[in-house]
């Protein structure tokens, strides 16, 4: 896989998790069952550490892409975008070579990558 996409999808997961973290009504129901998430700090961190390894131009269109979708990277299953289910020209495809490159989808923009 593309060194740059598998950054992408990291920093996707790392997104959502952090969201999870500061979600005010998960905090009510991790205090109701007696849990405390710690470790945000070291999400944050590791957040920056990932952004500076990838490229301003792609991580520019990262961020609106998950300021729009609040995803920005879609996997592709039966050459299908699993975001907006639109299907993935032919082209795009042949497994192979798809994870090499940095591909979005046609319709929805997001960066895709082949599962």
């Amino acid at each position: 896989m593309n060194e740059i996409l598998q950054k992408l999808v990291m920093l996707q997961d790392l997104d959502c998790m952090i969201d999870e973290i500061k979600n005010k009504d998960v905090k009510k129901v991790q205090k109701k069952m007696g849990l405390e998430i710690k470790g945000d700090e070291k999400l944050e961190e590791a957040k920056k550490v990932l952004e500076r390894a990838i490229p301003p131009k792609v991580l520019s269109r990262y961020h609106k892409l998950m300021e729009r979708f609040g995803r920005a990277v879609a996997p592709v299953v039966g050459n299908s975008c699993m975001c907006c289910f639109v299907t993935v020209p032919k082209r795009l495809t042949i497994r192979e070579f798809a994870n090499r490159e940095l591909r979005n989808c046609e319709r929805c923009g997001r960066f895709l990558y082949w599962v």
